[in-house]
Formats: structure tokens, C-alpha cells, sequence
């Protein structure tokens, strides 16, 4: 089967780049490990997608498909640098201000979701104009 990745202009490609760069950026700022980045998108996820309350660690390890004491560990290192709290029946979530810290790595990372898209669109109606 052909690639189709000719088919897009090169602004479309500098634009997706530009935007897989700062999603890179953003991520490598606020966490540090692989794990960590995905304990903290659960929990994100849990928070202002689910609109769930808090998990516990035995949940987010099986969720996540690592060993309890391994997330337990990373859990414990990201409760320490203030970016998960856990209440008084051991639920853990999201802190205010991790998400404060970095809400503006994301709202610049929306801002060029929503840019890469009207450049896409752009692009897709200047090629249906062509034909």
C-alpha cells in the first residue's frame, strides 16, 4: 500500500512537527520518567475526563500493567515533589498545583492542536480547489 504523506504541503508538516516538538517539550518538563508520565496522565484522565474521584495505587498499577510496588515507588516520588496527593482512605489525585505549574505548557499545546488543524483544513480545501 502507498504512503500517502506526500499529499500534505510542507507548511502541514512543519506545523505537526512543531507541535510533536513542544507535546515532547511539555511532557519532558513536568515528569521525568515513562512511568511517571503515565501514572500522571491516569490520573489527569481519571480527573477532568472521567470526572472521577481519586484511585489507589493497587488500581493504577493493574490499570497501568506494572507491579504494585514499582507504581507504589513512583507514586511515593511524585507525592514527595507535591504533583499527587493521597486523602485520608489513601485515593490519590491530581494536585492543584501541578495542574496550575503546568497549565501553560498545555494551553500552548492546545493552541497548536487547534493551529495544526486549520492548517490541515486549509491545505485539504486548497487541494479540493485544485481539482
Amino acid at each position: 500500500m502507498k504512503k500517502q504523506y506526500g499529499r500534505y504541503s510542507r507548511r502541514v508538516w512543519q506545523a505537526y512537527f512543531n507541535f510533536l516538538d513542544t507535546l515532547y517539550d511539555v511532557r519532558e518538563s513536568l515528569i521525568g520518567s515513562e512511568l511517571e508520565a503515565a501514572i500522571m496522565r491516569a490520573l489527569l484522565v481519571r480527573r477532568y475526563i472521567d470526572r472521577a474521584g481519586g484511585t489507589n495505587v493497587t488500581s493504577l498499577a493493574a490499570s497501568l500493567g506494572h507491579p504494585r510496588e514499582t507504581v507504589k515507588r513512583k507514586v511515593d516520588a511524585l507525592i514527595a515533589d507535591n504533583h499527587i496527593a493521597k486523602d485520608a482512605d489513601n485515593m490519590l489525585t491530581v494536585t492543584d498545583e501541578f495542574v496550575r505549574d503546568c497549565f501553560p505548557g498545555y494551553a500552548q499545546t492546545f493552541d497548536q492542536i487547534l493551529n495544526l488543524a486549520d492548517t490541515i483544513r486549509a491545505d485539504m480545501n486548497r487541494g479540493a480547489e485544485l481539482r
